[in-house]
């Protein structure tokens, strides 16, 4: 009988430890004191309001980030299950959070994606590589609730960049001529277009990406944001 006590005691302790081990391991806001991230935040929600971003309750953007803009790179502290928020400017309330883990040292891109309901927050890791001599290195990333689940980009003489480009997910960097490029947005597979769009100049030795927005199929629209 006292070694079944003893077991139970056994079984009870290792619980106690499991539940306590998980607790740390998932402890929110895990700020590394001694670490720094750079982000980069951009606001790829159709119609909000100008956003702040805050990270682990500090403020990062003040406010003022409106719907295709983004901020220059931010040097901030790393961390694991870091609470990120975007925010109207002036609210105390958030209109999107999330929790994220933030390597040190890393470069990352925070999106404000979606609107109302479907306002969402993406986190996706940068590749700052320089791209071959006097070529341009560009991403894209699928970010409209209006657009099919997954899409095509295609060159405008009807060549892909990208195919079965997921929403919410990011396609690997691709090499590019410097100057305007032309692109059309297709649901994959399909030949009618969802848009056709002239990006600015791309310039030789820069990074950067390209995203998809559009809460309505009449409002698709792509945005670039340079990296370097």
């Amino acid at each position: 009988m006292r070694n079944k006590t003893v077991f139970k005691s056994l079984l009870a302790g290792l619980a106690i430890l499991a539940i306590t081990t998980g607790l740390t391991s998932c402890k929110n806001n895990d700020v590394d004191d001694t670490g720094t991230v750079n982000l980069k935040v951009v606001n790829a929600s159709p119609g909000a309001a100008p956003q702040g971003f805050y990270l682990a309750n500090s403020t990062v953007v003040q406010g003022g980030l409106s719907f295709g803009k983004a901020s220059d790179y931010i040097v901030t502290n790393s961390g694991n299950n870091l609470e990120v928020q975007f925010r109207n400017n002036g609210s105390a309330s958030p209109y999107a959070t999330g929790n994220f883990d933030f390597e040190k040292g890393r470069y990352f891109s925070i999106f404000l994606a979606g609107q109302g309901q479907t306002a969402r927050i993406k986190v996706f890791k940068d590749d700052i590589t320089a791209p071959a001599s006097g070529q341009v290195k560009v991403r894209f990333i699928h970010l409209s609730d209006a657009a099919p689940e997954q899409v095509d980009i295609r060159r405008g003489s009807g060549d892909n960049l990208v195919v079965n480009l997921k929403r919410d997910e990011a396609s690997n960097y691709v090499t590019v001529a410097p100057g305007i490029l032309s692109l059309d947005v297709y649901a994959t597979g399909q030949s009618n277009s969802l848009g056709k769009f002239d990006l600015t100049a791309l310039l030789p030795d820069k990074i950067y990406t390209v995203f998809v927005t559009g809460s309505t199929t009449s409002d698709i629209k792509v945005h670039q944001v340079v990296y370097n």
